[in-house]
């Protein structure tokens, strides 16, 4: 019976543990590939650097191009939903995102992140503290 109660007191604890906490914490861009039109464009860690962390329903994105001064960063809400990623824009560098959202698929594999829609895919790493 203790054993029992050990048990279900585990499993009612896992069923409050939110959905977005699976994927809290810090990672690192890996690569990316982009389509624009007739082109698809390959980008890795040797081209940019990027931060995105995760914090329960909140995450923040910052993204440096090696080769020049420019940068892109956009920071809000996210929400997982079955296999649906979805930010929602609170801050952006592009002031005209403020308060839409884009929707992705999301796919977690061991320690790499991976985040896609029809026009894109970019993998993650997961920074080990």
């Amino acid at each position: 019976m203790k054993l029992f109660t050990i048990l279900f007191t585990l499993m009612m604890m896992s069923c409050t543990i939110s959905n977005e906490s699976v994927i809290n914490g810090a990672w690192q861009y890996v690569s990316g590939n982009y389509k624009s039109d007739d082109s698809t464009t390959n980008i890795t860690s040797d081209d940019v650097k990027s931060i995105k962390i995760y914090s329960n329903n909140h995450y923040s994105l910052i993204t440096q191009f090696v080769s020049s001064d420019n940068f892109f960063a956009h920071s809000g809400l996210f929400n997982l939903d079955g296999e649906s990623y979805t930010e929602s824009f609170k801050i952006h560098k592009n002031t005209e995102k403020i308060g839409k959202s884009e929707t992705f698929r999301y796919e977690l594999n061991n320690n790499q992140l991976i985040i896609s829609n029809d026009y894109m895919r970019e993998v993650w790493e997961k920074i080990e503290e």
